[in-house]
């Protein structure tokens, strides 16, 4: 099932599209529709995020979508893009990621942004009890020799 959840797109004076318009609400209402009418079903989401021009979703929105989404049977999360990236309409302007990418210094480190944070804590949450190594998951850059 797909679901897209804004409702128009909208230029500015200078052919850039403004803020996207999001309705997280909505997410929740159509897996809510999913465990009444099918029974509590496994749900992914998968490319899920939103572009943000001022910067990231304020933390306690991040924390208030996790508990909403507690009531669902969520078992897999698969956000839009891990760090800030090219988009072919707005270049560098815009931003999708989990993680800031300065792209005046590309080879720095990345740091997780509130949207980073609340989803360390899902994967962490609904992980516990799989066999994961999460230790060898960083942000932080590694010598490129060791990596070769």
């Amino acid at each position: 099932v797909t679901i897209i959840l804004y409702h128009r797109t909208a230029f500015d004076a200078n052919g850039q599209p403004p803020d996207s318009y999001y309705h997280p609400r909505g997410m929740l209402n159509v897996m809510e529709h999913f465990k009444t009418k099918y029974g509590d079903p496994l749900i992914y989401v998968t490319e899920n995020g939103i572009r943000t021009v001022r910067g990231d979703i304020p933390f306690t929105e991040a924390f208030h979508d996790y508990e909403r989404e507690k009531r669902v049977n969520v078992k897999g999360y698969f956000a839009w893009a891990l760090g800030d990236n090219y988009e072919f309409c707005n270049g560098f302007t815009v931003t999708f990621g989990l993680s800031y990418v300065d792209f005046n210094n590309v080879t720095a480190d990345r740091d997780l942004k509130a949207s980073g944070l609340w989803y360390q804590s899902f994967l962490r949450d609904t992980t516990k009890n799989q066999d994961l190594l999460r230790s060898s998951l960083s942000f932080k850059n590694r010598d490129r020799k060791s990596l070769a």
